[in-house]
């Protein structure tokens, strides 16, 4: 966390010394940030203030004010306004004698209200906060009885409505309007439609032009109206209501000219809403009937699954419904134990029980969840049956790797306000540490990167229970104290950890669900003692997928997504087969706008472009006055002209350029086009990262990164988190963050005291004072001093009175009934019937406390959550003034509700082709009016961890998961779809022409290459392009610490040597060269196998992949991060290596590839697809050396055409030949390892070193590369750690403090 340092401590002024919540400690940026008191506007007292005075140019302000108050604090006229106007709103004393406004005063208060929410946003704070009290609700109850079309305005202010920390107070407001069962809502509105259906929709005057008052008060009232309905659930099913959306509907219903309807457009987007909100309009899927086909094949088709009630079988546990609201995310204990398989729905859209959009929503979520949350439910009913029978056989289980504890046990648990409910969980040490140090177990458990943060857990008894958790984070550096005692905490984490005891490790963690806690106390308290296990699932994050599951169920719930029509069409198209027509954005569509393309043209030439231009005239005119080349252009011109844009960026085409050139004109054209931020989406931190330094380097501004796991340090100044830290709060904000932060406290309080007691529940105090409180007869007879007979009780025994009261004999004969029990003298009961009475106290006494912290429980969530909202309003305060919002998908998911009320028109989203359709689903906010998405569909397609969902999987290409948006939007499987159009960029400036023609000939037709593409050979190669082709057979992984892969030792050792051969030239910089695999268990081989002579760098992908696959410590240490430099020897250099699905975005010079699978099937695995195949041949700059068997890999239609192309040009064999530069004619061919030692020893030849020495001597070594060559030390001029050796004259180099010998010594 970065450090919050305190103000006042910079100069010297700092009163509070340790009680300072803020950090004592100088602040190295102080002079590039604002002084507190400048950005509020009022004077800085502070003698020797470190902080700047002045606002830097393009900084996001850091004043609780927006941009439109330029920084300033309010002006004394609207102070003055602001007080005058409250005066009308009673305050709670007085409001049963305040006199409603009427006539002029009522218009009067509507009014100023209005002007007010349009200055500063502390007074539009205030103003609704206001309007929200008990005198607030009595004003807008008085003027919601008739039309005031000031008040819909104040409430539908897009700052009022996109606030959150006014969210709950703009509820109270709509829930006044909408009164009493709706009544008021329907009077109101119903009024205000047959006003508006007398207004004039055009000008008498002109009948082409809108009357512009008519269509903001239509927008304005169907705003309100459609707020109304999204807080009021009940609204949806109001047959009043809906028929006012009927009346509204007419108005629409009239044709307007081109001209006027656009002013009409952003209120028939509030209708549309309201009419998905009332189900107006939609429909089922249904296909077109179709002419009658002759010769028709027999179809049968076989009876589909349903979900939940309309199974016919019935529902299959109590997760499975029919509406996807109601579906937990993580399964439930009933679902863990089915046996039934789940319904998935099919691609084809015919067969989904919902359909349009709502059934999309339904198929990506089951999907999504099945792909996901599938595999935990697997693999928690695997150990669950295991728990229930430890005794039986057991199964070897498929599907995805988990880590199992046994003999878990619940240890203690803490609350605290700020990381609510923790709990320890102990269990036994893994066989691997047992018998280890402390300091050495300490190593396995870090190496292991088991049970990191936020690691996903499962808790499942044998008593037949599962709960969740995720790993706690480690606390804070900064201690913190308890509220009521101000003593220091000590963290869990610093009382338990997971290696200090040699036979019980502990974790700290936090249930998923709250309804869990109860669970665990019982199992802390003993009161189930069934036998436990955890299961780790390594690699599953909860973040990863929750958020976008739950975000397409509030998608779900209310339809509000661009382009519906496009996405989920409910029928087939007139004509099929032709592409969709794709409108211009709503910006663009305003009359009379044109973009401005100066931007990209060179040296800023004038250039304009109207959406109705034709597309390939315009695309001619920007390619000759820019550098973009006629593909590039044709996508920028094609793109501004449609609201859905495709852009198909086939390898090396410049995609990412592309992409940089439409947001440097959408962003000159953003106040024009009113367009606001503009969010820019990626499915990888790394390519979103290269995303916005390109736009830093063209000198952007107002960019902001969201998300903490961002590598680059030129985007850690836009940090989303960075930037709202330097933001003040309004006085609104600070007051509700100092009642709330009280609040949270006193629950705080409360609910370690209901724990407290929870743990003393068989106490006697705990048990006396239940039964003075509820049975105060019988605590008077248990507890009392005095008899029944008024005689003082004396007792002569130790311990308690309850303690002597239940130590009595047990009793013979059957108990009575424990109802009976409760009405008898409780001296009259036997042992037995004692200790079932005290039993039941404890029981009701533990069903109460739950009660109790249940509501407590609540109602803290319910204050954290108002009191995050604060921070949030913090950060959309920055997100209004951002140019460029960048985040992920996966972020998008999370942050969705802060990302939608930014109210964003544009969202440009690269490697379109990789990202799951629910993923983009979630990204398409309902204020996007322009949608551009750049990617391939023929490279690599979304990452699924389900292979039974995929479509290469044979039986997953009915469910076809994997398939993007993009590829589905441009070449549709469905007859209810029809294709878009897309461009495709067509000049590649990567790969050099022999190894583009790979690619051209198979894929890419149209494919040219620039003509810049003179790369120079590969040095030590005789050919820059080669497939060595061998017939050494593959191995399968059988360790069972890693899951199943396939490797090829044989291809281990050929790439190692290709490699050292190629980095031993000196030709070649740090990471020119990569060596790329389809496979994970040759990608650690060949790791290994290189990594004593090699830095190997790795992609953080695959160092994910390589830790989820297995215990694997060395992968961290081989991310990118780990290893910002090279320094293991000047012969050294730092290899990339990679997996072929983790290598999409990158190239490299040169490019060695191990295909691994050789077998007498002929089975290529992974590279069957064509897709991948692309990928692996596509990456390679200079050149590339594909080993591998070319007799398995024949069989697949892409890798026969290659195999034919290299034949034919020579460049396929069972050697590799080998060139050395300064003996070019000399002849070298390998097909084994140690051929290269043989042949090429010293990276040139055997023959001699014809080269002199910097000292003019001759050179005694072998041929080799300048590189080694300038190495050498000369025997004749230095004596320097030199000596002559009794077979040969040896020159003896010291390189990092280890001595290399040269040249190698042979036996003779």
């Amino acid at each position: 966390m970065a450090p919050r340092y305190c103000h006042a401590f910079q100069s010297g002024a700092c009163r509070k010394g340790d009680e300072c919540s803020f950090d004592h400690a100088t602040d190295p940026d102080a002079s590039t940030k604002m002084c507190m008191h400048a950005a509020r506007g009022d004077e800085c007292r502070m003698r020797t203030c470190p902080y700047s005075h002045t606002p830097q140019n393009g900084e996001i302000q850091s004043n609780a004010t927006d941009a439109r108050s330029n920084g300033t604090s309010r002006p004394a006229n609207t102070e003055a306004q602001f007080k005058e106007w409250r005066y009308a709103v009673p305050p709670k004393e007085r409001i049963t004698t305040a006199r409603p406004p009427v006539g002029a005063t009522k218009v009067k208060f509507c009014k100023v209200a209005l002007e007010l929410i349009g200055g500063d946003i502390g007074t539009m704070q205030e103003v609704v906060t206001l309007l929200a009290s008990e005198g607030g609700c009595l004003r807008v109850k008085e003027i919601g009885e008739q039309r005031f079309d000031k008040l819909n305005a104040t409430i539908t202010n897009k700052n009022v409505v996109s606030s959150l920390i006014l969210a709950p107070r703009l509820m109270t407001v709509y829930n006044i309007l909408y009164g009493e069962s709706g009544q008021r809502a329907v009077s109101l509105f119903a009024a205000m439609a047959k006003h508006i259906q007398g207004l004039p929709l055009t000008k008498t005057e002109d009948p082409n032009a809108a009357e512009m008052s008519t269509a903001d008060t239509l927008d304005t009232v169907l705003a309100a109206f459609h707020k109304l309905v999204e807080v009021n659930t009940e609204s949806q099913v109001h047959g009043g209501l809906k028929a006012v959306v009927e009346s509204f509907r007419q108005i629409f219903a009239i044709q307007l000219p081109p001209t006027a309807a656009f002013a009409f457009k952003p209120a028939s987007k509030h209708l549309r809403r309201l009419e998905q909100r009332f189900g107006l309009g939609q429909a089922i899927p249904e296909a077109k009937d179709h002419a009658k086909v002759t010769n028709e094949r027999a179809v049968f088709e076989l009876a589909r699954e349903r979900p939940g009630e309309l199974s016919e079988d019935g529902i299959r546990h109590d997760n499975d419904h029919v509406d996807i609201r109601q579906i937990s995310i993580l399964p439930t204990l009933q679902e863990i134990q089915s046996a039934r398989n789940e319904y998935l729905p099919l691609a084809d859209p015919r067969e989904w029980h919902l359909g349009g959009l709502e059934g999309l929503l339904d198929r990506h979520f089951r999907l999504s969840r099945e792909d996901t949350v599938g595999q935990l439910r697997d693999a928690a009913k695997f150990e669950l049956e295991r728990l229930h029978d430890p005794n039986g056989q057991i199964k070897k289980r498929q599907g995805a790797r988990t880590f199992v504890y046994r003999n878990v046990a619940v240890a203690t648990l803490a609350f605290d306000p700020h990381d609510g409910m923790e709990f320890v969980l102990g269990f036994d040490q893994p066989r691997e540490v047992q018998g280890l140090s402390a300091s050495k177990r300490r190593a396995w458990w870090e190496d292991s990167k088991r049970l990191e943060m936020e690691a996903l857990l499962c808790l499942l008894s044998s008593g037949g229970s599962a709960a969740f958790f995720v790993v706690s984070p480690p606390p804070s550096m900064k201690p913190r104290k308890d509220v009521v005692t101000r003593n220091i905490i000590q963290p869990l984490q610093k009382q338990y950890d997971l290696w200090t005891l040699p036979d019980r490790a502990f974790v700290v963690a936090k249930p998923v669900n709250q309804a869990d806690i109860h669970l665990l106390l019982d199992q802390l308290l003993g009161r189930y003692p069934d036998q436990l296990s955890l299961v780790e699932f390594p690699g599953v994050l909860l973040p990863a997928f929750k958020p976008t599951l739950k975000a397409m169920q509030t998608m779900s719930d209310t339809l509000d997504v661009p382009f519906a029509d496009i996405l989920a069409p409910v029928a087939t198209a007139a004509n099929p087969s032709r592409e969709v027509d794709i409108g211009p954005p709503a910006n663009a569509a305003k009359p009379g706008f044109q973009y401005d393309l100066s931007t990209v043209t060179d040296h800023g030439t004038k250039l304009y472009l109207k959406p109705a231009q034709d597309v390939d005239t315009m695309s001619i005119e920007l390619t000759s006055m820019s550098e973009l080349d006629y593909g590039q252009a044709q996508a920028v011109v094609s793109s501004l002209s449609r609201a859905l844009a495709l852009i198909q960026g086939p390898p090396g085409t410049g995609k990412s350029y592309t992409g940089v050139q439409l947001i440097m004109i959408l962003l000159a054209n953003k106040k024009a086009g009113d367009l606001g931020p503009i969010i820019c989406v990626c499915y990888t931190n790394h390519a979103l990262d290269q995303g916005l330094e390109r736009l830093v380097d063209e000198g952007v501004q107002k960019i902001v990164r969201i998300g903490g796991h961002s590598k680059s340090q030129r985007l850690a100044d836009v940090n989303l988190r960075t930037i709202a830290q330097k933001l003040l709060l309004t006085k609104t904000e600070r007051d509700d963050r100092k009642r709330l932060t009280s609040e949270v406290e006193k629950e705080s309080s409360e609910i370690n005291r209901l724990l407290a007691q929870m743990r003393e529940l068989r106490s006697e105090a705990s048990v006396a004072a239940y039964l003075e409180s509820y049975y105060p007869e019988v605590h008077t007879q248990l507890f009392g001093s005095v008899d029944e007979d008024g005689f003082e009780t004396v007792n002569y025994h130790s311990g308690g009175a309850l303690e002597r009261w239940l130590n009595v004999p047990w009793g013979f004969g059957r108990p009575r009934p424990i109802e009976d029990l409760y009405d008898m003298h409780i001296a009259y009961l036997t042992g037995q019937e004692r200790s079932m009475l005290c039993t039941a106290w404890v029981d009701d006494m533990r069903e109460n406390l739950q009660d109790r912290l249940r509501t407590a429980l609540e109602s803290y969530n319910k204050l954290k959550e108002q009191l995050d909202s604060i921070r949030t309003e913090m950060d959309l305060r920055v997100l209004s003034q951002a140019n460029i919002i960048g985040i992920t998908t996966s972020g998008l998911a999370r942050s969705l509700d802060l990302i939608r009320r930014t109210n964003a028109k544009v969202l440009v989203c690269e490697e379109a082709g990789e990202v799951l359709e629910s993923h983009l689903l979630t990204a398409l906010l309902p204020s996007v009016e322009h949608a551009i998405l750049i990617g391939d569909h023929q490279q690599l397609r979304p990452h699924i961890q389900n292979y039974s969902l995929s479509c290469e999987s044979k039986d997953g290409a009915q469910y076809a998961l994997d398939v993007s948006l993009f590829e589905r939007l441009v070449q549709p499987q469905d007859v209810l779809a029809q294709a878009l159009p897309f461009c495709t960029l067509s000049v590649q400036r990567r790969m050099h022409p022999a190894i583009s023609k790979l690619i051209r000939f198979t894929l890419y037709p149209q494919l040219q290459d620039a003509p810049s593409l003179d790369r120079p050979p590969v040095v030590g190669m005789r050919h820059r392009l080669f497939w060595m082709h061998h017939e050494h057979e593959e191995s399968e992984s059988v360790d069972p610490a890693v899951t199943a892969s396939h490797t090829n030792d044989y291809e281990v050792e050929m790439v190692a040597a290709l490699v050292k051969h190629l980095v031993h030239q000196g030709e070649y910089a740090a990471e020119d060269i990569a060596v790329i695999t389809p496979y994970l268990g040759q990608l650690r081989k060949v790791r290994s196998k290189l990594s004593s002579t090699f830095n190997i760098v790795l992609n953080e992908r695959d160092v994910d992949d390589l830790q989820k696959d297995g215990n694997d410590e060395q992968a961290a240490d081989d991310s990118t991060a780990a290893r910002p430099q090279v320094a293991r020897g000047n012969l050294l250099q730092a290899i990339r290596l990679a997996t072929v699905d983790n290598f999409q975005e990158e190239e490299a010079k040169v490019i060695v590839v191990s295909l691994v699978r050789s077998n007498a099937k002929c089975n290529p695995g992974f590279l069957k697809t064509s897709n991948r195949i692309n990928v692996l041949l596509s990456r390679a700059k200079d050149g590339m050396y594909i080993i591998g068997d070319a007799n398995t890999m024949q069989q697949v239609p892409m890798w026969s055409e290659v195999i034919r192309m290299l034949e034919q040009d020579g460049c396929l064999g069972t050697a590799l030949e080998l060139c050395c530069p300064r003996h070019e004619d000399r002849p070298m061919s390998v097909d084994k390892p140690e051929d290269f030692i043989r042949l090429s020893p010293e990276a040139g030849c055997d023959l001699p070193c014809q080269d002199q020495l910097n000292c003019g001597h001759s050179c005694v070594a072998k041929c080799h590369s300048a590189l080694l060559h300038d190495a050498v030390f000369c025997m004749k001029s230095s004596r320097l750690d030199v000596f002559t050796c009794v077979r040969s004259p040896v020159v003896r180099i010291v390189m990092n403090s280890a001595r290399r010998w040269w040249p190698p010594m042979t036996s003779s």
